[in-house]
């Protein structure tokens, strides 16, 4: 018991504060979506820079949001945490990999001598807002209906 708290009450207060993180993570993935329909809602050059620009400063707080997420599962339910996340650890990697493709691309796009060009910058931003957006439901899935996973002497 810590202070007039028990355990029982600060997890509580922690699902409550994981609950509003969560929430706000995903409706900041539409940010991520948006990436998707670069394509089909500009006109020209000039607009896809001014939408890219306008999404590159949010991107930030997405994946904060993801990760003060984890950190307040973490914190209210170990064991729910060790088990959901260790349980999905490819999946998560894979996430990890797109929200690193999309802070290269917004970071390089424009970038003078850029090695790839814009338009391989922008399907990564793509890949980002579609499959990424896939990866982060199957693992919040995997939340409801667990994952596969082995414990042995190995691990």
């Amino acid at each position: 018991m810590i202070g007039n708290l028990d355990y029982t009450t600060l997890q509580r207060i922690w699902w409550i504060l994981a609950s509003v993180v969560g929430a706000l993570f995903l409706f900041l993935t539409f940010v991520q979506g948006g990436q998707t329909l670069l394509w089909q809602a500009t006109r020209d050059e000039e607009e896809k820079s001014l939408i890219i620009n306008s999404l590159g400063t949010k991107w930030e707080l997405t994946f904060t949001t993801l990760v003060l997420f984890g950190g307040a599962l973490f914190a209210a339910f170990p064991k729910f945490y060790a088990t959901s996340f260790g349980g999905a650890y490819w999946v998560w990697i894979l996430i990890l990999f797109t929200f690193i493709i999309q802070a290269v691309s917004y970071e390089f796009r424009k970038k003078p001598g850029n090695l790839l060009g814009a338009s391989v910058y922008e399907l990564f931003l793509f890949i980002n807002g579609s499959v990424g957006i896939l990866l982060i439901g199957g693992a919040v899935g995997s939340f409801i209906t667990g994952s596969n996973f082995t414990v042995d002497a190995y691990n």
